[in-house]
């Protein structure tokens, strides 16, 4: 309460929860009914198992069942209004929507929660086929896969991969990127006398990690992707160019 007040900020009790974090086996040794009451102003929280903060649903042991979920009913709502037009508009136009109104949906913060399974995964790319079908009219079990090569889209994993890698180097080259995301990434050699290969090649350094969350974490997974691409790509000059050539490199796989 104290950090939010000196920035200006207002914590409304009415509104703020409790949260534990752990493995389901260490929650599943909490007595609940005797956890001391945590307050906010005078005004005794709720402990939760589950919290919303900007659209995202974090759970206890952040599995991102709950928010996996609520993109699937957003993707399928939302396309459930789109099919009653798909009859009467052009494919183009439905290109529109489809991007605007079903991938913006999963497309939102989906960096945020990249240590998610391979179902969950699987879950995702289902709703990017469904996005498909609306488009070009197809049945529920067409194949996808030339349809999507047809839009330049890619699949949810290169998506989300390319989200990944655009958000690392404005954090690496936007002067306008908040210093505590910046020191989180350094170049190997930067901090050495000597000139350096590495440098030029601006491979970064790769965080020590020993659990699989850390592995999952932005921290890793971005310098892991990051050192994988080809030198021309790291140094692209503008964001757009980065852009340009990191999608056309995923295409090609």
């Amino acid at each position: 309460m104290q950090w939010s007040k000196s920035y200006g900020l207002h914590l409304n009790p009415t509104k703020t929860q409790v949260l534990i974090f752990g493995t389901s086996s260490m929650l599943s040794r909490i007595d609940w009914t005797n956890l001391q009451s945590v307050c906010v102003d005078g005004v005794p929280l709720t402990y939760s198992s589950c919290a919303k903060n900007l659209g995202i649903y974090i759970d206890q042991t952040f599995s991102w069942t709950k928010q996996i979920e609520e993109v699937r009913k957003k993707v399928f709502a939302a396309g459930s209004s789109l099919r009653r037009l798909s009859n009467f508009l052009p494919v183009p136009t439905k290109q529109v929507l489809a991007q605007s109104l079903l991938m913006s949906i999963l497309d939102y913060a989906d960096i945020c929660y990249l240590d998610i399974t391979e179902e969950q995964l699987n879950k995702l790319e289902r709703m990017q086929n469904y996005a498909i079908r609306f488009i070009f009219g197809l049945r529920k079990y067409d194949h996808v896969s030339e349809y999507r090569k047809k839009l330049n889209w890619l699949t949810i994993r290169k998506r989300r991969d390319m989200h990944v890698l655009c958000l690392l180097y404005r954090i690496l080259f936007d002067h306008t990127t908040p210093s505590y995301l910046k020191k989180r990434f350094i170049f190997l050699g930067a901090s050495h006398e000597l000139d350096l290969r590495s440098i030029d090649n601006l491979l970064l350094f790769m965080p020590l990690h020993t659990t699989k969350t850390y592995s999952n974490s932005f921290s890793v997974h971005a310098v892991r992707l990051w050192n994988s691409l080809p030198i021309m790509i790291r140094k692209a000059q503008s964001l757009s160019s980065f852009k340009y050539k990191l999608k056309n490199l995923f295409l090609q796989d």
